[in-house]
């Protein structure tokens, strides 16, 4: 029997995603962090809450996060295999990024990683939209030096953040017609290369997988300036129903669907 160590940590309000509750990509990286180990893969089984005490417990493969005598996440080594799309351009970046979904309604707009209610430094700012003939979504990101280390570099925990936000907006943008499964991250396979470092310019990039059952798979990668693979992931969406609508769309864009379907009808 493998013996456990015990200790502490606290998620600051900060960190986010739905109000009140931790972001699952922070909370995945966090772990992997904690159990010394660059490749992970972290199981969500609760909402993980903010600003309070949480227990973790160790031993040589897993890292558990609890609230008193309930597990939240576990984490344990692994190894990721995942094809990843040819990379883009920053300026295709840019382009699908003034395409995001989530620009003038968005239905978690504190989200620490793609919330616009965020402000630079203090969340992440990344707004990934779809890429113009291609099953991605995409969007630059420049890192903030009030998120990195003494050393410039941008901790572990944000760059999993970074992605797991991608692999939702992913799903959602290219989600098929009719869907209305509402998701919320349930796992994540996480392997972190090169460093991001805060004022070089990213490309995040996501893209859908497919359906398993009642999951919905996702991937996505942190790129670097010079083309390295900063991290690299792969979400399962659990369909619940509370989470991130998949059907979701602004209004903006249903009323141009409606107004085109109405001019359709009219000829």
């Amino acid at each position: 029997m493998q013996e456990l160590t015990a200790q502490h940590t606290l998620i600051e309000d900060r960190f986010q995603g739905v109000p009140e509750v931790a972001h699952g990509g922070y909370v995945a990286g966090m772990l992997a962090a904690a159990l010394g180990s660059d490749s992970v893969e972290v199981r969500l089984r609760r909402p993980v809450p903010t600003g309070r005490l949480l227990e973790l417990e160790a031993s040589d493969e897993t890292l558990e996060l609890r609230d008193g005598e309930a597990l939240l996440a576990r984490a344990s080594r692994t190894a990721l295999h995942i094809e990843t799309p040819l990379p883009i351009s920053i300026t295709e970046a840019e382009s699908a990024a003034r395409n995001f979904l989530g620009a003038d309604e968005h239905p978690l707009p504190g989200c620490v990683v793609c919330g616009t209610h965020r402000h630079p430094g203090d969340g992440l700012r990344i707004f990934p939209g779809p890429v113009a003939g291609r099953r991605l979504v995409a969007a630059p990101w420049v890192p903030d030096a009030e998120l990195a280390d003494g050393s410039g570099r941008v901790p572990g925990a944000l760059a999993s953040a970074a992605l797991d936000c991608t692999q939702l907006w992913a799903l959602i943008a290219h989600s098929p017609s009719g869907v209305r499964d509402k998701v919320v991250t349930a796992s994540l396979e996480l392997s972190l290369g090169a460093p991001v470092v805060a004022g070089e310019q990213h490309v995040v990039l996501g893209w859908p997988i497919g359906r398993d059952g009642r999951n919905w798979l996702a991937g996505a990668a942190v790129v670097g300036p010079r083309g390295e693979i900063c991290a690299l992931g792969r979400q399962r969406a659990a369909i619940t129903d509370w989470g991130v609508p998949l059907g979701f769309r602004p209004s903006a864009t249903q009323a141009k669907t409606t107004n085109k379907e109405e001019h359709h009808e009219a000829h």
